[in-house]
């Protein structure tokens, strides 16, 4: 993480309490201090970790990775024989088809590893944007929950970066790991006021994660927070073992703005 993309002291989940369904979801997190991490396909962004692929490369490079396929398919050839093998398949047209052929296997199978098997936690580094509360909040009616910035959890947060151009996943590159976890962590430009930071799980993907209570730190009334949500986040405070503060959300009289204050509850 470069000095610039240093994490925030804090990070905020928005979350919805209109029904059954979702008040359960947030249950986990602040009763039994779990976190979902959630698969691509889920997403409401169609472009998001869905990325694109650049297949461009120089012979040399294409020659090592039909080398390595090799290695695993046809272990029964020695160096020089895969070496031999990998170099015609570069060089005449039936091997470039059988090329194109595995660079779209490769292709869909990234593809699929991505949006299926990459687990996702998202979380903003602001907790007093209109849209956010509108768009995730239940149009202000639900939740923020606080999280410590500065906790073993955490540290793996990566900032979002957004631009117009989307970012190529590089099939042959030797930098495709860090060429894919960049392409997941950049979005279009419409989604800049989110300010988002994410956690990704490539080994355990879209699952439940336990996390330690005190890296919860606290909970944001929506402005038009219902006095049965109220009601609902007393019953969890009083049920933890750690302490949360407790803030409300409130329209501003003189500007396009919220006020966040500390509240008892």
């Amino acid at each position: 993480m470069s000095e610039q993309d240093e994490a925030p002291a804090k990070f905020y989940k928005y979350r919805s309490m209109a029904n059954a369904e979702v008040i359960k979801w947030v249950e986990r997190i602040v009763l039994h201090n779990e976190l979902y991490f959630a698969a691509a396909k889920t997403f409401n962004d169609p472009f998001d970790l869905r990325p694109i692929f650049s297949l461009d490369a120089p012979k040399t490079t294409q020659i090592k990775e039909f080398e390595r396929l090799s290695r695993k398919f046809e272990p029964g050839l020695n160096r020089e024989q895969r070496r031999t093998q990998a170099k015609e398949v570069v060089k005449n047209s039936l091997g470039r088809k059988t090329i194109k052929t595995t660079e779209e296997g490769i292709q869909r199978e990234q593809a699929r590893l991505i949006t299926e098997d990459v687990g996702v936690y998202c979380v903003s580094a602001t907790c007093d944007d209109i849209l956010m509360w509108s768009h995730y909040g239940d149009y202000h009616r639900g939740i923020c929950l606080e999280f410590d910035g500065h906790t073993k959890l955490m540290a793996h947060a990566q900032k979002v970066q957004y631009s117009q151009k989307r970012i190529p996943i590089k099939t042959y590159s030797d930098g495709t790991e860090a060429s894919m976890t960049k392409a997941l962590l950049t979005k279009s430009l419409q989604w800049a006021y989110e300010d988002e930071w994410r956690l990704i799980n490539y080994i355990k993907g879209p699952g439940t994660v336990e996390f330690r209570p005190e890296n919860l730190t606290g909970i944001l009334l929506g402005a038009l927070v219902s006095p049965d949500t109220v009601m609902k986040i007393k019953e969890w405070v009083a049920a933890r073992s750690h302490p949360l503060d407790i803030y409300q959300a409130s329209l501003s009289k003189t500007d396009y703005a919220l006020s966040i204050k500390k509240r008892e509850i």
